[in-house]
């Protein structure tokens, strides 16, 4: 009785062959969860981390290239990756830019939600990572770099912002009593109307896995604003005298841009980017 309950017990706690200990979860034979790593996991932490965490670097005293290295995380914010534990894994708070300014991660940058989440649910279901016995998947290699033009497409849309209020502002002193506004006026719209224009069509040239239908609003808003500009330049050229007619042109215009550049920044941050 005695030899059989001690054979018991050493059977329940002994580990069957090839299970992984707690906290170092490998994966092998499992293709869904090498599938998963190897196409959103992997692929983001070669883009976006390697640079510094990768190799012989490893600022902060972490590397993301090795699974160990992950566990036991750099100088300061202990593990990077708790298996189970989207909470606390260093590595996710830094993504998710929480806390000090100077751990967030990539610094200059965010991810986008649809990234974080995924890295979310990998430590959700215990950060599986490959052994070397496993079917490695290349990791996708990066995009293609988009055109110049359409590079400079995040710093082109803050131009049509400013002319525009600057001409809303302009004509509301018109309609106050300061005809001598009125030049300004017409060259802050065709201003307007020139940067919204290059704005939209710097944007055409970014190709984008985003969401089709936020996608297209932001399109439709960005040419209704430069529909609207055009209209404003147009109006304080030739029909200066409807002055609240021009202003409500500038107003709607400018409403437009604004709604562009509220489903601009839900396309970077996701759609719930002001909540708090």
């Amino acid at each position: 009785m005695l030899r059989a309950l001690a054979a018991l017990l050493a059977l329940l706690g002994a580990a069957p062959a090839g299970e992984a200990t707690l906290g170092r979860v490998r994966v092998g034979p499992n293709p869904r969860a090498v599938a998963f790593f190897e196409e959103r996991i992997r692929p983001v932490l070669v883009e976006h981390c390697y640079q510094c965490h990768g190799g012989e670097r490893r600022y902060g005293g972490l590397a993301v290239d090795r699974y160990e290295s992950l566990l036991a995380g750099g100088w300061d914010e202990g593990p990077a990756v708790i298996p189970g534990d989207p909470v606390n894994s260093a590595l996710l708070r830094a993504m998710r830019w929480e806390g000090d300014s100077d751990l967030n991660m990539p610094p200059n940058y965010r991810l986008p939600e649809a990234v974080i989440r995924d890295f979310e649910r990998w430590v959700e279901i215990g950060a599986p990572w490959p052994d070397e016995a496993a079917d490695i998947v290349a990791p996708a290699s990066p995009p293609p770099r988009p055109p110049w033009l359409g590079r400079l497409h995040p710093a082109l849309v803050h131009f049509p912002i400013a002319f525009l209020a600057l001409a809303c502002l302009l004509q509301a002193l018109v309609i106050g009593g300061g005809a001598r506004w009125q030049p300004a006026v017409m060259l802050a719209s065709a201003l307007g109307a020139g940067s919204a224009l290059l704005a939209a069509l710097s944007g055409q040239l970014l190709a984008s896995d985003q969401d089709p239908t936020l996608l297209a609003r932001h399109q439709l808003a960005g040419w209704i604003a430069v529909g609207g500009a055009l209209l404003a330049s147009l109006w304080a050229l030739a029909l200066p005298g409807r002055r609240w007619a021009l202003l409500g042109v500038l107003l709607a215009t400018a409403l437009a841009v604004a709604l562009a550049g509220h489903s601009g920044g839900a396309l970077v941050w996701g759609p719930d980017w002001l909540a708090p």
